[in-house]
């Protein structure tokens, strides 16, 4: 992603301040800019396309993936092949096959075992927890506490 739309928000941000701002009377209203004021910066930096995460969440699913074939295979199962797509990126790939994954998984539940089914199961949520802490790590934290110190302490008319 180009960095349009961040410095559209930088620009929205910038409009609030210099032309909504002044005309707040109320610590309400003041308390409700601060927080778009905070949202829109935060959207402003998770808007940039990060490669380096995609590259994480890539490789969380196939470790996770990993485990996941090694014990079906220790189990004894035959897992089918899942076709690649050669203009799938990483992520997408990794994402396909854990599908074809959880399809099998899914499909072959009475054929498993219940205790096989709920180990397989465990590793597919692990991973997948992990991939989603790596986008997590991306979102900033409201400060909802900032927002009203903002509305309390902005000059009173």
């Amino acid at each position: 992603m180009n960095d349009d739309l961040p410095r559209l928000i930088e620009a929205l941000r910038h409009a609030l301040q210099r032309s909504v701002a002044p005309e707040l009377q109320s610590d309400f209203a003041r308390g409700q800019l601060a927080a778009v004021h905070d949202i829109l910066g935060k959207l402003a930096g998770m808007a940039v396309w990060d490669p380096a995460a995609r590259s994480a969440q890539a490789e969380a699913l196939r470790t996770g993936l990993a485990r996941f074939e090694a014990r079906a295979v220790q189990a004894g199962q035959r897992l089918p092949a899942v076709p690649g797509r050669p203009d799938a990126d990483e992520l997408a790939a990794a994402e396909a096959r854990m599908r074809a994954r959880v399809d099998w998984l899914d499909a072959s539940a009475d054929d498993l075992g219940a205790a096989l089914h709920a180990e397989l199961d465990a590793i597919v949520r692990q991973a997948l927890r992990e991939q989603l802490l790596v986008e997590r790590k991306r979102i900033p934290l409201t400060d909802f506490g900032a927002m009203t110190a903002a509305a309390s302490s902005a000059p009173k008319d």
